[in-house]
């Protein structure tokens, strides 16, 4: 499983470099140019985006202007959610969580007992939230993050995507296409029937990477080859859109994120791939606007139009018209808070 494992990542990490340890000595880095990103979140006008060793960027007014937050990581941060305008929490490599009480002047690490790593990330509220990674690691807790509790899958999946439409109901879904589903909290987790599940000794790749319940549970799940399943009771799942469906050679490739914005649904994956559906229309299409062929690695959106899609090398795209038009942001002058303590 270990070489699987690092396969994953790879599609995850992209062209990132291959170490993810924390090195005390080494050199402030300018985020826009050198490193990837793989996270962003909205909170009313203000945005964190999170990548590539221990990147934190934030704009306190809808990406007018950028700072860096000093991140007391050098590990990969995959995902940033926050509960309220100061409260959030970031997921990384090598079991890396970070989190903040005052809008990220200050990140501190928080022990989870697990050196997996923390690629999914879902907040039903301020108390109940949960995270999800490799080798089967699902973390959950009840009380804001004051304690986490381990509720790992067994089988060894690697998995990106959880999501719950309360703090009882809930799914997660990952590698080999599986996904799984709980009623109570995250407790007990049971297996559904997949339509692109294959065993281990395959040796196939039919990877989701992201799930999205527009309306629960109603829901969809997005992978590898441009896979997008679609379930109308969040138990039954069939295949919507796989391989070469709609967009020519463009259909192929993968998904990685997807998000809500009214009535629009939205996904993003490598070699720049942004698209779209209506929520009650089952076609997924390319975007209209000019993007570089650059792996999109998350997206999201905040109130009145805007929304934010963010990948490798720097890569932030942003829209404040609901999507309708996607200019390419260029973070080149950021200012730098000073160092904070660095994990250990």
């Amino acid at each position: 499983m270990r070489f699987l494992l690092f396969g994953y990542l790879g599609l995850i990490l992209g062209s990132a470099p291959a170490a993810f340890t924390a090195d005390a000595a080494a050199p402030l880095r300018n985020p826009a140019v050198n490193e990837n990103f793989y996270g962003v979140e909205i909170t009313g006008d203000k945005i964190w985006i999170v990548g590539y060793y221990g990147t934190i960027i934030h704009s306190p007014n809808r990406g007018s202007s950028w700072q860096t937050q000093a991140s007391p990581a050098h590990n990969a941060l995959f995902n940033v959610r926050f509960v309220n305008p100061t409260k959030g929490w970031i997921g990384g490599s090598h079991g890396i969580l970070l989190h903040t009480v005052d809008g990220g002047k200050s990140w501190r690490a928080q022990a989870t007992n697990t050196t997996e790593h923390l690629f999914g990330s879902f907040w039903f509220d301020e108390s109940h939230g949960w995270l999800a990674g490799s080798r089967g690691v699902i973390l959950r807790t009840v009380d804001g993050g004051h304690s986490w509790l381990n509720s790992t899958v067994p089988g060894d999946f690697t998995f990106s995507a959880v999501y719950f439409a309360d703090a009882m109901r809930g799914w997660i879904a990952g590698e080999f296409g599986v996904i799984f589903t709980t009623q109570d909290g995250g407790k007990r987790w049971s297996k559904l029937k997949s339509p692109v599940e294959v065993p281990f000794a395959s040796g196939e790749s039919r990877n989701l990477f992201a799930l999205l319940f527009p309306k629960p549970p109603m829901g969809y799940a997005f992978g590898l080859d441009g896979l997008v399943l679609q379930s109308s009771d969040g138990a039954r799942w069939e295949i919507l859109r796989q391989r070469g469906d709609g967009g020519g050679s463009a259909g192929a490739n993968h998904l990685f994120a997807a998000a809500a914005s009214g009535e629009h649904l939205w996904a993003v994956g490598e070699r720049g791939t942004l698209l779209q559906a209506k929520a009650n229309d089952l076609r997924w299409l390319p975007s209209a606007s000019t993007i570089p062929r650059l792996s999109l690695n998350a997206i999201a959106f905040g109130k009145d139009g805007l929304g934010l899609a963010v990948g490798n090398r720097g890569l932030v795209l942003r829209t404040e018209d609901g999507g309708s038009t996607w200019k390419r942001l260029r973070l080149n002058a950021l200012s730098v808070t000073k160092d904070a303590p660095r994990a250990p």
